[in-house]
């Protein structure tokens, strides 16, 4: 009779841990011909969930699951516990990095554990993952860091260590943004207003404040906000206009991406031209100016090309002085 006990225990506890990460999509692969423009070629794999162990590790990598998509009640402002306030902002970690990093192309993180360690330009040396998850915290989640030896910071590291378990190495297709092409011309913001009002207000509001879900007791976002004093600062990947409009060109609209290059650079120019949190320790970003991205909206740079240039384009005369350079 007690090992029945026992079994029923154990059902019960699988039932209970499960939650919220049963409701994840299965196994997803992407045939690695799809490439992403930067070499990859291993196919996009992540596990598919009842394979999860019955032991700590499951739990650890639920919970770092439920830190990912709840970003704002675990570790942010609605935290119970004022000392576990850590992010700044009620967005979550899967605001960009779409499905909790298991969206190809999305700012996936499958086989971001393999990838780390890894030289940053940003800090000129070597970061670990725990490095890399504190940038978003204090960038990304306009907040502060997490102490690397936290219950949290393990089990963020093992949720991406799990999703990550089934590809050879780091290089993965899917891992990063395509390329898209530069634009002979600046990217317009006023254009890019037109392109918002059409295509983005729906979901993430005129005023750019998201939408909240209306079906969450704790008021999380349905779609997140992208500016004003609840979105990521200046310090972000978000605030700069390639990466926004590769990210805008691959995923948006969610239920159907179409919107051509201009139109994502466009909108990328308006969103990044609005109000948000000033993150103020960026002048010591990038120690080494000539790896420091064309993008980068805040000086100093290593040419002398304008801000405004460096904002908003257009970034081919900034790209061929480079390659000019360095070819000298």
């Amino acid at each position: 009779m007690k090992y029945y006990w026992g079994w029923l225990v154990a059902i019960v506890g699988f039932v209970i841990l499960a939650g919220t990460w049963a409701q994840t999509p299965k196994t997803e692969v992407i045939h690695p011909a799809v490439g992403n423009g930067y070499g990859r070629v291993y196919p996009w794999v992540y596990p598919d969930d009842p394979l999860l162990p019955f032991d700590t590790e499951r739990e650890m990598v639920i919970r770092g699951h439920e830190l990912m998509d709840d970003t704002d009640r675990t570790i942010g402002p609605k935290a119970e516990d004022p000392g576990m306030r850590f992010a700044g902002n009620n967005l979550s970690c899967s605001s960009c990095h779409i499905n909790a990093g298991r969206k190809p192309y999305g700012l996936g993180l499958v086989g971001v554990s393999k990838r780390y360690p890894q030289f940053s330009a940003r800090i000129d040396r070597q970061q670990t993952l725990q490095g890399r998850i504190n940038g978003c915290m204090r960038r990304s989640m306009n907040g502060k860091p997490l102490p690397e030896n936290s219950r949290q910071m393990k089990e963020l590291v093992a949720y991406m260590t799990w999703i990550s378990r089934d590809v050879k190495t780091g290089d993965v297709a899917g891992d990063r943004l395509p390329k898209i092409p530069m634009l002979d011309r600046a990217a317009n913001p006023e254009f890019g207003r037109m392109v918002y009002n059409q295509h983005c207000s729906g979901c993430h509001g005129l005023n750019g404040e998201g939408q909240i879900n209306q079906e969450d007791p704790k008021g999380g976002y349905y779609y997140p906000p992208l500016w004003g004093s609840d979105s990521y600062n200046t310090g972000a990947g978000m605030h700069r206009i390639i990466i926004l409009a590769e990210f805008i060109r691959k995923n948006m609209p969610p239920d159907n991406p179409h919107l051509s290059v201009e139109q994502a650079f466009d909108a990328a120019a308006f969103i990044e031209s609005q109000h948000r949190p000033i993150e103020p320790d960026v002048v010591d970003d990038y120690p080494d100016r000539a790896l420091k991205p064309v993008d980068i909206s805040y000086p100093p740079y290593a040419d002398k090309f304008s801000v405004q240039q460096h904002t908003y384009g257009p970034f081919g005369p900034i790209l061929q002085a480079r390659e000019k350079k360095k070819n000298r």
